[in-house]
């Protein structure tokens, strides 16, 4: 029999909400496969449609070009959260996002030439070593670019998004969609992005929490289930969080949004 570790009980509970003897056994159940483990606590009816967003840990930072067709989105991390808010990281991090307009990957980035003909990996080697003496990693990078491009990140510097759309100059409209996007963690932008093995997956979930015999109530429960399942889950079929009479699609009328990128710790 499997005997899961604490850390692994831990970061279960942490990802669904639910309480440590279901977390426990869902990891014996599931042989310690993370991802089975979840299923198995959603089937207990322990854990919620969310549970599958994955987190990390790290600071984020966006950065858009004048023009406002790219945006590169950032998440670089370092051992504490005191760091996070020491001067000299935050001014590092800026340096950093400012190079990152101009490369289309996080490795270009690292190889970028800064002043001084120093690469940004070289220059964040030389703070982990000579000035905050922290290990410090540049963990994701996201770029985007369209005809017009907006982004929001949360003043806590832990949660970020950059959107794209298909037309210029939509201030308004476009950070209250990047802030929908930071909000709510969707999956993908419309149904045909949601992956088909996400979709089996949820199916499966509903019909084993289904005691009903009858096949043609089954089915219209199922309908029902993953519609909500999109609703909550697809950006375009999302409801605004300001305004939750209106949905994204409503919300933005004749505009279209080309992609999004978020980024969370």
């Amino acid at each position: 029999m499997y005997k899961p570790k604490i850390s692994e009980i831990t970061k279960l509970r942490k990802s669904t909400n639910s309480g440590i003897k279901d977390c426990k056994k869902a990891m014996i159940e599931s042989n310690g496969n993370f991802e089975k483990a979840i299923d198995w606590l959603r089937k207990k009816g322990v854990a919620d449609a969310t549970s599958f967003k994955k987190t990390n840990e790290g600071f984020v930072i966006c950065k858009i070009n004048k023009k406002k067709t790219i945006g590169v989105l950032l998440k670089i991390s370092c051992e504490t959260d005191f760091v996070t808010k020491n001067s000299t990281f935050l001014k590092m991090a800026k340096i950093i996002a400012n190079n990152a307009i101009f490369c289309k990957s996080k490795d270009e980035l690292l190889l970028f030439k800064i002043k001084k003909n120093l690469s940004v990996k070289e220059m964040i080697n030389h703070h982990i070593n000579n000035i905050i003496k922290e290990q410090i990693k540049l963990i994701s990078f996201e770029r985007i670019q369209s005809e017009f491009v907006g982004y929001y990140v949360h003043h806590s510097n832990k949660i970020g998004s950059i959107v794209g759309l298909k037309d210029k100059d939509k201030d308004k409209k476009i950070k209250a969609i990047a802030m929908q996007i930071v909000a709510t963690n969707p999956i993908g932008l419309d149904k045909k992005d949601i992956p088909r093995d996400v979709i089996k997956r949820e199916k499966n979930i509903i019909i084993n929490n289904l005691l009903f015999k009858n096949k043609n109530l089954i089915k219209k429960i199922l309908i029902g289930k993953l519609n909500k399942f999109f609703n909550e889950n697809v950006l375009l079929d999302q409801n605004l969080i300001t305004d939750k009479k209106i949905s994204i699609k409503k919300f933005i009328k004749n505009l279209k949004i080309s992609s999004y990128k978020r980024i969370s710790t």
